[in-house]
């Protein structure tokens, strides 16, 4: 019967050289998914500017809605 040595076994591989091949073959994928994610992103947010409406409206004018200002003159009187 052959009794093995400890060098025929072969030593556990470190824990950060396992790491860095699983790092290795997820970060295509991940590259993948950022860049969709990216376009995703722009797609919406011109879809929004487009049914975006644009008003121009004097900030004085906003002050106090004309709703507000006749129920505090006439609960004044």
């Amino acid at each position: 019967m052959r009794h093995l040595s400890q060098r025929d076994h072969h030593a556990p591989e470190p824990l950060w050289r396992r790491l860095d091949r699983a790092a290795a073959e997820l970060n295509p994928f991940l590259m993948v998914l950022a860049i969709g994610l990216g376009m995703l992103q722009l797609t919406c947010l011109i879809g929004l500017l487009i049914h975006l409406p644009i008003t121009h409206v004097d900030p004085t004018a906003c002050a106090a809605p004309p709703s507000v200002t006749a129920s505090v003159g006439a609960s004044g009187k």
